[in-house]
């Protein structure tokens, strides 16, 4: 069965406006059906099929427990294993990317504690046998793995918290990776992410800056380089950013959260790399993630943002033309510190992968493809250390 993915992706149930929609009960403890374990403070998730078995999977980083959690996905939505791999002291970050050629992603984390990255290979089967350790960092917080010169080789872009720098490698399509160029990300980088803001075709990278409450654009070249950091003044403590056209322009455009004053800032690109501030929406308290995507049906993108503090979901209505309306909040059982998605029961709708930081777990909510959303309950997986 082929897969369809969507990355980055939530649903929600569209009630009165005000109004606070209890999606998640919470039970006693830390025994909620259907929520999968992951390591301790979970951190970032990446959602690929690992396995190649045409469903699903995700990756998930244990910051606090020298570890990432790979749950396998049965296509149905729910989860068929849980298996656990060691990595550095640290892991905050971890993204999947065909590293050595063969066609299997393999796995990368960004081990903040260690001072390293972490490659971990595929077997083809789901499974991460062989480690590697990348090392000259400081604080690895974040990694985008790409095809930054189109050689069909993944690279590597690294955001480095304590060096304030991105450090991009060149991948030589064995697993191999070789230091190319460094670029200053603003102090304290936090989150790194690509897209492709001019629409050349050629990877771009944008990092937030909780230092100096910026953002920091590098336009990619095609040769694996990328011009010097275009700087971007936001609200406080930017975190995750999500790119695409709100405003109907065909330009490229970021929405990004501010946690520092629970702000989602909309920035509208210019189609050549540049962006100016549009507009301002207020969300939950201390908002972390945030996703784009048409969870209405009505051909318009909207956002929904993840609040750690509050423990809801945010969610923004658009209009197509860069406004948005205020939907009821989403009420879930703690704080989501990273949203994913993806069609996890194939059924053709968007579904959505919620992780809590303090629960130190996830969990799979499956859509209805008319903007309602409930928890899928997932068989006992079978834990596994390899």
């Amino acid at each position: 069965m082929r897969t369809r993915e969507w990355l980055w992706i939530i649903v929600f149930s569209g009630l009165g406006v005000g109004g606070v929609i209890p999606v998640l009960a919470q039970n006693s403890g830390h025994g909620h059906e259907g929520y999968e374990a992951t390591g301790r403070f979970p951190h970032s998730v990446a959602v690929a099929d690992l396995n190649k078995d045409g469903h699903l999977d995700m990756a998930i980083a244990g910051s606090a427990e020298r570890k990432i959690t790979v749950l396998l996905g049965d296509g149905r939505g729910g989860v068929a294993a849980n298996h656990s791999y060691e990595v550095a002291r640290g892991p905050v970050w971890v993204t999947a990317g065909d590293l050595d050629g063969d066609g299997h992603p393999d796995l990368v984390t960004a081990n903040s504690g260690a001072g390293t990255v972490t490659l971990y290979f595929n077997d083809g089967h789901g499974r991460f046998v062989k480690r590697q350790e990348l090392e000259g960092f400081k604080g690895p917080v974040a990694v985008v793995a790409a095809d930054f010169d189109r050689d069909g080789r993944t690279d590597l872009a690294v955001a480095d918290t304590l060096l304030s720098t991105v450090l991009v490698h060149r991948g030589d399509g064995k697993g191999g990776m070789n230091l190319v160029a460094q670029y200053p990300a603003g102090s304290r980088p936090h989150i790194l992410a690509q897209t492709d803001l001019n629409r050349d075709g050629v990877v771009d990278l944008v990092v937030t800056s909780l230092g100096q409450h910026t953002i920091s654009v590098l336009v990619g070249k095609a040769d694996g380089t990328f011009e010097e950091p275009r700087v971007f003044k936001v609200k406080r403590f930017p975190h995750y950013m999500a790119f695409a056209d709100f405003t109907g322009d065909a330009h490229e455009d970021v929405a990004i959260v501010c946690a520092g004053d629970d702000t989602l800032v909309l920035l509208a690109g210019d189609g050549k790399g540049n962006l100016r501030k549009l507009a301002e929406f207020p969300t939950g308290v201390n908002p972390h993630p945030v996703i784009a995507g048409d969870f209405t049906g009505d051909g318009r993108l909207d956002l929904i943002v993840g609040n750690r503090s509050t423990k809801n979901l945010t969610i923004l209505k658009g209009d197509g033309t860069g406004q948005f309306t205020r939907l009821p909040d989403v009420k879930v059982p703690d704080d989501p510190i990273v949203l994913g998605g993806g069609d996890f029961n194939e059924d053709g709708k968007p579904d959505l992968v919620l992780v809590f930081a303090s629960l130190h777990r996830a969990a799979i909510y499956l859509g209805d493809g008319r903007g309602g959303f409930t928890p899928a309950v997932s068989p006992a997986s079978r834990p596994a250390r390899q």
